[in-house]
């Protein structure tokens, strides 16, 4: 297996920019909504995620948002890998994971505000 090393990739500011805007909703969902809502849904139930309750229990909220952060990281790995990749479909696979992430962020958004306001899950 072939890895790619480091000059592989060029980082500009611009890149970073066209990238962050490209995932706003990303951001506002899966990042800052599922965040916030999380610590209101907490006054009301436990964190159904294992590995988050964990998280949260030895670490605190800080650390909950540390990992949100360090999955855009990963997400921007993805962005560089798919484009740099010269697939004729890699817009649409582009499109369709930002799509999916952002449609699961905006799913827990909504679980999270049915817990603080029905004390019911989509989960449970």
């Amino acid at each position: 297996m072939d890895f790619l090393d480091s000059s592989t990739f060029e980082y500009s500011g611009k890149d970073l920019f066209v990238f962050l805007s490209d995932i706003k909703y990303i951001i506002l969902f899966y990042v800052f909504g599922d965040f916030l809502t999380t610590i209101g849904a907490l006054n009301f139930g436990v964190e159904q995620n294992g590995f988050i309750a964990v998280v949260l229990a030895e670490f605190g909220l800080g650390a909950f948002l540390f990992l949100k952060l360090l999955f855009i990281g990963v997400v921007y790995l993805n962005y560089k890998l798919i484009r740099q990749s010269g697939l004729s479909w890699s817009s649409f696979l582009w499109n369709t994971s930002k799509f999916a992430i952002a449609f699961l962020g905006i799913v827990l958004v909504v679980n999270n505000l049915m817990v603080m306001l029905t004390q019911t899950s989509l989960i449970v």
